[in-house]
């Protein structure tokens, strides 16, 4: 078992070729192909379809979906119609669109038993081109493979070495685990050697290597201890004169057997107690590197009197002892802190009394009581006395006595008493009706794209027709849809207006309302006028009385 669609889809971007690589018949997949670049790919599978990846990435949900397939306009693909409806943005089309060109091309990639075909040919204008780093797209392909048995079977054994083709390897976005893998390709280990040095596990260090061999970068040969390295052919011997025979010499002990790739890798998940490297460790230390006490024997650490210092993490291979005096803790005073607080405080103190000397608090006046003696008022003119309302009890409140002036021989005279005035409560003014703009005025704003003058003269004329019935012909989210329904229904002189709505999304789209009827029948018989575009599949007026019209989605 190998992968033949795999090996040809390297093939293909090693020669730059240009056209259709189709896998399967029905249902199939296709990659197009553009001087050996993946430009777009198609497929007929459930699972790879746009709206299977909207839903499954959160960018819809099934009830969006269920309804914008069921309100669709045919002059339009589905993704447009489902940005014209407000469900997504054309940065989420494009988004879906590389996931599901990245989708196509792995599924390929892990093909075991089908050929794949090639039909060489120039793509046409209307193709779909999306900019992708097809390197990157193939290393993620290989990496993500999940069946083993096809890639060891591509690979061969471990013991072979990977040499590079090329000076030095172009510049590849790896994941961390295989970013030191690139300086160690030398031609002098072992793909088990590199798995160990590099801390891989072996079966996704193979698949780096896989790629590096198709893309033409690297090549993997055996190595010369390996039984299975090709041998120089032996020369036959030129007899000149009969020689003794040589002495028989010792038989070395055969090499232990070089484990599989499967043997390796059921080995790494094995949990191992090995401390070999250790004891060997221990066993390099020399006499400098232990310490003994007097009278007493073996390795004892000195005794010191100093606190433990904590860990230091430096570097990986830096050779540079850490900075001790750093990690001392150090106490720091708030004495300053606390003399900054208080010298804070009396500015604060002094700054408010400086301000009070020169704005000082104003107290509202105390009441004073009147001179002794005050002017007499003057003489109010008489009001006419209003009748009272029936009903109404009119109570009269006396009239206090003018006070005679200083030095003046006039007697007082009093005013009579007048009845008190009973004012009748104010009105309510009726508030004034919103102003009704004409029907060609309403059209004249559409026609020129002002829907914020739209939507005023919309909710309007719905404000004056209340009771009323419309004919919503649409909702439309883009200004050319709503000139498009305006230029079809220019020769019937339409009474057209402009309603806000609310999507779910939080985007505000417009609802376009035909006319105002005396009844849903009335309504309903101006729909079976309308042209034929209204009418299609996906468009459905439907009425509504004016003063139950949602303004949210």
């Amino acid at each position: 078992m190998s992968l033949p669609a795999l090996k040809d889809l390297f093939a293909r971007h090693r020669t730059g070729a240009t056209g259709l690589w189709r896998l399967g018949q029905e249902p199939n997949r296709i990659v197009y192909f553009e001087a050996g670049n993946v430009v777009f790919a198609a497929s007929s599978h459930p699972q790879d379809r746009l709206t299977h990846l909207l839903v499954e990435r959160g960018k819809l949900t099934q009830v969006q979906l269920d309804y914008a397939m069921a309100n669709l306009n045919p002059t339009m693909s589905i993704g447009r119609n489902l940005i014209e409806m407000g469900f997504i943005t054309q940065r989420d089309l494009l988004d879906v669109a590389r996931a599901q060109v990245e989708r196509v091309v792995w599924a390929v990639m892990a093909e075991t038993l089908e050929r794949p075909a090639f039909e060489a040919k120039a793509l046409d204008a209307s193709t779909v081109r999306l900019p992708f780093d097809t390197p990157a797209m193939l290393l993620a392909g290989v990496l993500n493979l999940q069946d083993r048995e096809p890639l060891l079977a591509e690979l061969g054994p471990l013991d072979q070495m990977v040499a590079l083709e090329v000076p030095r390897l172009p510049e590849l976005n790896l994941p961390p685990d295989l970013v030191r893998l690139p300086g160690l390709l030398g031609g002098q280990r072992t793909l088990l050697d590199l798995s160990r040095e590099a801390g891989v596990e072996p079966f996704r260090l193979g698949a780096f290597a896989l790629y590096l061999r198709e893309m033409g970068w690297a090549r993997l040969q055996m190595a010369p201890s390996s039984p299975e390295a090709p041998r120089a052919p032996e020369s036959e011997p030129i007899l000149i004169a009969p020689v003794p025979p040589p002495a028989a010499l010792p038989v070395p002990p055969p090499s232990p057997a070089i484990p599989s790739l499967i043997q390796a890798i059921e080995a790494s998940q094995v949990p191992t107690t090995n401390l070999e490297h250790l004891s060997e460790a221990l066993d390099q230390l020399g006499p400098e590197d232990k310490w003994e006490e007097a009278g007493q024997g073996g390795l004892q650490p000195p005794l010191s009197q100093e606190r433990s210092l904590p860990i230091h993490q430096t570097a990986a291979g830096s050779t540079e002892p850490p900075d001790f005096e750093s990690l001392e803790t150090r106490k720091t005073s708030r004495r300053p802190l606390y003399l900054f607080g208080i010298l804070l405080l009396v500015a604060g103190l002094w700054g408010g009394l400086r301000w009070y000397q020169r704005n000082p608090i104003i107290l509202p006046k105390l009441a004073k009581p009147s001179p002794l003696n005050p002017p007499a008022p003057a003489p109010k003119p008489e009001q006419p006395i209003s009748e009272a309302a029936p009903g109404v009890e009119v109570k009269s409140e006396p009239k206090p006595e003018a006070q005679p002036a200083p030095n003046s021989d006039a007697k007082p005279v009093s005013e009579p008493a007048r009845a008190a005035q009973v004012i009748p409560p104010a009105q309510p003014k009726a508030a004034p009706k919103p102003s009704v703009s004409s029907q060609t005025d309403r059209l004249k704003a559409i026609q020129a794209g002002n829907w914020k003058l739209a939507h005023s003269q919309g909710l309007a004329l719905c404000a004056a027709s209340h009771g009323k019935w419309s004919l919503r012909l649409e909702i439309a989210c883009q200004g050319d849809t709503i000139q498009r329904a305006a230029s079809l229904l220019r020769s019937q002189n339409p009474d057209l207006f402009l309603l806000p709505m609310t999507m779910r999304n939080g985007r505000t789209c417009h609802q376009i309302f035909l006319g105002t009827y005396e009844s849903e029948s009335a309504a309903l018989a101006a729909a079976r006028r309308l042209p034929p575009p209204f009418l299609a599949e996906g468009n459905r007026p439907k009425p509504f009385r004016v003063d139950q019209i949602p303004s949210r989605q």
